[in-house]
């Protein structure tokens, strides 16, 4: 029995729900199958439902046995691969998730069966024809649910690996994301209880990650930035791609050989340092995080392989984040702060790093509280048994509670911290991140109190001052014109503010010459270190002027507070 527009008035008003109405049938049947009408009828679904239940028998197949909890992972099972997906990603938010229901979503594992060989044939049928590739291995070395992994040969004998996404993933995504987002709208609709979870905002971020996982083209790009960050280091190697073989559905790469970096028996027997490995392992993290601004997004075993040397092999690079330059020095920030217990500064990160509510500004002082709490209850004793990933997870789970929201790369990094501390215990019982970043962490604590790091924030201080200065014009004009043309007009009459004005009008004039004290200092100090000529007896005459002239504005402030008893 069709179901057409003018029958049904609720699917016309769910255009994602209605273009993919065969699909949006199935939803509706598994979700009823597992006795889900309820939260159907409260979502405005009723004709949807009453139409599923008239094509389909639902008395008889419907699985009630269970609790709620495991019903809906047997449901997201029974759905199919994005919301298996969507399942996993909600089990890693336990922010936001019931623990019941957490446990059930861990639960769920990728069970797709291998994509037969015909089709991997299919996929590589240009390769072959053209005689790049001589053999193709039918055996897949791993399969997953978007991508499958093959050993072959290439013409001239060399070893590649070639990885090709399962046809038709795309189109079956997409569709099943545009009814996930209709789904999650209707919820902040019809679902107050839900609306603090933001359920359109946790679908979009999981939607980003899944559609980045898929993208092939964005793999290679990630994996050839990757191994030019490493194309010196002898101790960590990127797999090189054949780019004239790749394509939008398969990557053709180097294969690389070595040992599963969790296999500490094996490990072990071959000479290596399990111990050593999980320093060196956390150092990669660090590094990749705050030096190259790109991190491995999904460090898990399978993705790491240990080399004689010992080197360490980096695999698969559809699941990268990205921290900007501002981002990591406040998540510096945030890091010193927290290792001397300051909730102030920690508060102070925590806002730059997350966007808030423009109708819900959180409450600084209780911010500051409620991290003051957690700070003496997790860094007040040893560090030793301190987990850095879970406790930068915890600190934003308090921000999101404040109504702010950490960006989705900042939860990325959060899930890679956990994986990375996670297996750096399997390789050694007494692992400690905290001990092995204090050397990473003193070495960016030199790097912030040395004279050329504030002279490149000076630089770039003055670089947003020109370009605020340059656009202020035109920003204003508008206002100008309505001005001039008697369409703004104002009135401020404030009286008793003159002692005030003139205090802040001394004061503005102080900070204007400290600013400039210091801006001296700096700039001298850089020339004096860089060796800047002209020289006189081997010093910068520049440098030496600069020094002069800060100590003649460094006493006159001095005389200027002394004068007016500002001590």
């Amino acid at each position: 029995m069709p179901l057409k527009p003018d029958s049904a008035p609720g699917l016309v008003r769910l255009g994602r729900l209605y273009r993919h109405l065969g699909r949006a049938r199935e939803v509706t049947a598994i979700l009823a199958k597992f006795g889900f009408d309820d939260l159907l009828v409260r979502l405005g679904l009723t004709d949807l439902l009453d139409h599923v239940r008239s094509l389909v028998g639902l008395g008889q197949s419907r699985n009630l046995t269970a609790g709620r909890p495991e019903r809906v992972r047997l449901a997201l099972e029974e759905l199919g691969l994005v919301s298996i997906k969507w399942g996993q990603y909600l089990s890693t938010r336990d922010d936001l998730i019931p623990e019941a229901y957490l446990k059930e979503f861990s639960r769920l594992q990728d069970a797709v069966q291998p994509l037969p060989f015909d089709e991997v044939e299919r996929l590589t049928q240009g390769l072959v024809e053209a005689g790049e590739v001589a053999n193709i291995d039918p055996t897949p070395l791993a399969s997953a649910s978007i991508g499958q992994v093959h050993e072959a040969v290439l013409r001239d004998g060399r070893k590649v690996v070639i990885k090709v996404r399962r046809p038709g993933l795309k189109k079956q995504v997409t569709t099943d994301l545009e009814i996930l987002r209709e789904l999650a709208d209707l919820m902040e609709k019809h679902l107050p209880g839900l609306a603090s979870l933001k359920p359109r905002s946790l679908v979009d971020e999981f939607s980003r990650g899944l559609l980045a996982e898929m993208d092939f083209i964005r793999e290679a790009v990630n994996q050839e930035r990757f191994g030019r960050f490493y194309a010196g280091n002898p101790r960590v190697r990127v797999p090189r791609l054949h780019r004239s073989l790749c394509g939008e559905d398969l990557l053709v790469m180097e294969k690389l050989e070595g040992m599963k970096v969790n296999d500490v028996p094996s490990l072990t027997a071959a000479g290596y340092d399990p111990k050593a490995l999980s320093v060196f392992g956390a150092e990669v993290v660090l590094e990749q995080i705050m030096t190259f601004g790109y991190f491995h997004g999904d460090p898990h075993p399978g993705n790491l392989l240990v080399q004689p040397g010992p080197r360490v092999a980096l695999l698969d690079f559809g699941l990268v984040g990205r921290l900007n330059w501002n981002t990591r020095e406040t998540l510096l920030d945030l890091i010193l702060a927290a290792a001397r217990h300051n909730p102030r500064g920690v508060a102070s990160a925590l806002l730059k790093l997350a966007s808030t509510e423009p109708e819900a500004p959180p409450d600084r002082e209780r911010l500051e509280m409620e991290l003051d709490l957690f700070l003496e209850t997790h860094l007040g004793g040893s560090l030793k048994d301190l987990e850095m990933g879970r406790v930068l997870k915890d600190m934003l789970d308090i921000a999101v509670q404040h109504q702010l929201s950490p960006p989705p790369d900042l939860m990325l990094l959060v899930k890679a911290l956990i994986q990375i501390e996670g297996l750096g215990v399997q390789l050694d019982p007494d692992f400690n991140i905290l001990e092995a970043a204090r050397p990473f962490l003193a070495e960016q604590y030199r790097r912030r109190i040395s004279p050329i790091y504030w002279a490149g924030r000076l630089k770039n201080a003055l670089a947003d001052a020109k370009d605020f200065f340059a656009l202020l014009p035109g920003d204003l004009k508008p206002f100008y014109q309505m001005l001039r043309g008697g369409r703004l007009k104002s009135d401020f009459n404030l009286e008793g503010l003159e002692d005030l004005r003139q205090t802040l009008d001394r004061s503005s004039y102080r900070l204007s010459f400290a600013m400039v004290l210091a801006s001296m200092l700096i700039a001298s100090a850089v020339m004096v270190h860089a060796k800047v000529p002209p020289l006189w007896h081997d010093m910068p005459v520049l440098g030496i002027v600069g020094f002069f002239g800060a100590a003649v504005v460094g006493f006159w402030l001095l005389y200027d507070f002394l004068k007016n008893n500002r001590f």
